[in-house]
């Protein structure tokens, strides 16, 4: 795993002093080679040994350490770095590909896409970009025929967890981990025992506490989104692959046929 998917998975649980520290090191993770221990403590005003303790939580060995595997990343995108828009945003979207399948497994894949088949309902969670997201998987299990909903006002999301059941799933997406509305309803979704899965770029983020599986995609953040760029590709790489997977059932990607031959062909 990359030093940046370290820095992803462990951020969560990082103290306010080590999240500046990676703020600084994202801003600056090209130069950050040339810099000494001391003079990046006076920099950010942070103390020595939190920024070696911060390293070894990396599973680093020292800051030198953290220092050159930063530096084998710097090398590895100075190779495909470009001026043009056109060349960075293909290598952003490359990057987050990449990072994609490093941190997804087809365990965890296929648990989802058997959760999704044998539901009673599927409700999909999320506020903002991640509600979006979650919009344009509930168009396609729709077309596939199942009960799907997706809830995107955090009073209504409260609601619907107040009356889902144990045939129920609950889908929350969650890029940082700590969105504190689709938290709380997951929360007493796990209290109905709903089967609840969460989609999120940290591993230690509140939202582990109350899903009983979470699935693990890269926080744009973290890959160097310094413009308007999609944060969402990673979540939307995740949905189509479970797409494809559960078109390999022949009835649903029948029902699918279906919802596409009377958008096309209406017969009213």
């Amino acid at each position: 795993m990359s030093i940046i998917l370290e820095i992803q998975n462990k951020y969560n649980s990082l103290t306010q002093k080590e999240k500046e520290l990676v703020d600084y090191i994202l801003k600056n993770k090209n130069e950050i080679n040339n810099i000494s221990i001391t003079t990046l403590s006076k920099e950010i005003g942070i103390s020595p040994s939190t920024i070696t303790r911060f390293s070894k939580k990396i599973n680093c060995d020292s800051f030198v350490d953290m220092k050159m595997k930063l530096n084998l990343l710097k090398n590895k995108v100075k190779l495909k770095k470009s001026d043009d828009i056109f060349s960075n945003v293909h290598n952003y979207y490359t990057e987050t590909i990449n990072s994609a399948k490093n941190l997804l497994t087809d365990r965890s894949i296929y648990n989802l896409v058997a959760e999704i088949k044998k539901s009673n309902k599927i409700y999909i969670y999320g506020v903002g970009s991640s509600g979006l997201s979650g919009q344009e998987m509930m168009q396609r299990l729709l077309r596939m025929g199942f009960n799907v909903h997706c809830i995107t006002d955090s009073h209504m999301m409260i609601i619907n967890s107040a009356i889902v059941s144990a045939e129920d799933l609950v889908i929350g997406i969650s890029i940082s981990g700590e969105t504190k509305e689709v938290i709380n309803s997951l929360k007493v979704c796990k209290r109905n025992k709903a089967k609840t899965i969460g989609i999120s770029g940290s591993k230690e983020g509140h939202m582990s506490e109350f899903v009983d599986e979470l699935i693990i995609v890269p926080n744009t953040s973290f890959i160097g989104n310094e413009t308007f760029i999609n944060t969402q590709f990673s979540t939307m790489y995740l949905f189509d692959l479970i797409s494809m997977l559960l078109l390999n059932d022949l009835k649903l990607k029948e029902k699918m046929q279906k919802t596409i031959d009377i958008i096309v062909n209406p017969k009213f």
